[in-house]
Parts: C-alpha cells; sequence; structure tokens
C-alpha cells in the first residue's frame, strides 16, 4: 500500500468542480469553498483515502492523472482540449526516449501531456513567438514535476527549427501552411507531424500546402467528438452538455527526399 509522503503530489477530489492537485507540505492548508483540509491529515493516507473538510464536506484523495493538471492550469490561451490531445499523441507513436518537437506552446496542455509520454530519457522541444507563453508554460510544467524534460525557446518556427532528426512535431499556430518547410527539416524521414488547428479553411490551406511541398504523405483529417454519460437509477442517458467540436487533428509522415506523395 502506497502511503502519502510529505512532497507528495495529490488530487484532492471533492466533486466535479473542486478538483486540487496539491504538493503536501507539513503544516500546509487547501482552502476551499467547502471547508479547508491541513495538509498535516492527508499525509500517511494512503491513496483512494477519504477524509471530510473542516465543513463536514468529504473529500477523496488520488494520485494525480495528466488530465487533473489541466483545469488548475495557468491559462494565457485556449488550450488543446485532452481529447485532441489525446488522438494527436497516440497517432504520433512518440514514447519513452522520443525526440519530439512543439510549436505554440501556448499554456502548456499539450506539452505536459506530451512530456508525461517521453519519459525522462526522451526530450520535448516547446517553441512560441510570445514571452509570456514560454514563462507560463514552463511555471506549469513545473507544477506537473516535468520540467526537467522540456527545452524551451522563444523562436518563430516558420523562420526554421534548431534541431533535428526528431521523432514527431505538434503544430498549433494559426497558419501552419508557413511552417511546412522549416518543420519537415526537423523530422526523421517517416517522421509525423500533427496539426491543430480550430476551423475547416485552415485545414484546407495546410493539406493543400502538404500535398503541393512533395515532403509528406499519409495525410489524414480527423474531428473527435466525445459525450459523456449521466447514469442514474432507470435514468441512464446521454449528459445536457457535451464537448462538441474544439479543433481539427491534421496527420502526415515525411517523406524521404527523393520521393513524392
Amino acid at each position: 500500500m502506497e502511503l502519502i509522503r510529505e512532497g507528495d503530489t495529490v488530487l484532492v477530489y471533492i466533486d466535479e468542480k473542486r478538483k486540487f492537485p496539491i504538493v503536501v507540505r507539513r503544516g500546509g492548508i487547501l482552502g476551499t469553498d467547502k471547508g479547508f483540509i491541513r495538509h498535516d491529515e492527508i499525509i500517511g493516507k494512503p491513496y483512494g483515502s477519504t477524509l471530510t473538510t473542516s465543513m463536514g464536506v468529504k473529500a477523496l484523495l488520488f494520485k494525480p492523472l495528466r488530465q487533473d493538471y489541466i483545469p488548475a492550469l495557468k491559462r494565457i490561451t485556449q488550450i488543446i482540449h485532452p481529447k485532441d490531445a489525446a488522438l494527436m499523441i497516440y497517432l504520433s507513436g512518440v514514447g519513452p526516449g522520443s525526440r519530439v518537437g512543439e510549436a505554440g506552446v501556448g499554456s502548456g496542455a499539450l506539452t505536459i501531456a506530451i512530456a508525461s509520454i517521453i519519459g525522462d530519457n526522451g526530450v520535448l522541444y516547446g517553441y512560441d513567438i510570445s514571452e509570456k507563453a514560454i514563462e507560463t508554460t514552463m511555471q506549469n510544467l513545473e507544477k506537473a514535476g516535468l520540467k526537467h524534460r522540456v527545452v524551451l525557446a522563444l523562436r518563430d518556427v516558420r523562420e526554421g527549427v534548431d534541431v533535428d532528426n526528431l521523432d514527431a512535431f505538434f503544430l498549433d499556430i494559426p497558419d501552419p501552411w508557413n511552417a511546412l518547410s522549416s518543420v519537415s527539416k526537423s523530422l526523421k524521414n517517416s517522421g509525423v507531424l500533427l496539426v491543430y488547428v480550430p476551423t475547416i479553411n485552415q485545414v484546407e490551406k495546410t493539406v493543400v500546402a502538404m500535398r503541393q511541398s512533395g515532403v509528406f504523405g499519409d495525410i489524414h483529417v480527423y474531428e473527435l467528438l466525445l459525450r459523456e454519460m449521466s447514469v442514474e437509477p432507470g435514468a441512464v442517458r446521454p449528459r445536457s452538455k457535451m464537448i462538441g467540436h474544439t479543433g481539427y487533428v491534421i496527420f502526415a509522415r515525411k517523406l524521404a527526399s527523393s520521393d513524392s506523395p
């Protein structure tokens, strides 16, 4: 049985709107509108335990998963939703030890997801044209305990990328078609490019540019919808609200220079 120790990260779950990933410290206090919890009450308990706040409200103690950090992120931009991040990472084929690029890190939600997959032997090179985005992503990576796996840089990848031989590249910028040439040079042959865009107009421009470049093949476009179910005795149905359109995911593989799509 794994017991919670001082310095561990714990998800304090009160309800769907109140999920708090915290680093427990002796003498610390988590304050919520449902009452406070002393960190000393958490230390020594096994993950999966239950305790109550100062107002008598039940709280559950879980080991945080990747998605548990997302609601708590400091945000300066819209983030790539976990459903889309999961599909992109699966399609990319990256895993422990992979070398990966990402441009348009924004608030770092996708950065955290990728960094959690590549392990301590992998490296993620993250780029953005905004100093604020780089600072925010660094802060969020630190909260998630993944800062050591990521190298962040202030750079416009449309003008070039300073690494090569990458296994995959994730691109989330307004005009990805203008970055295809420079990003392709950073990928190894057969490396995967994943592009995320919110509108169908951007999809068209990107895919047409990919085909015309002669650098990419096996091109596909996906949209992922997610609907949760509400389960009550005698009343099981889809929830009234669902996560519908968030963005489109474009997948492509890099060809050898002598080949064509």
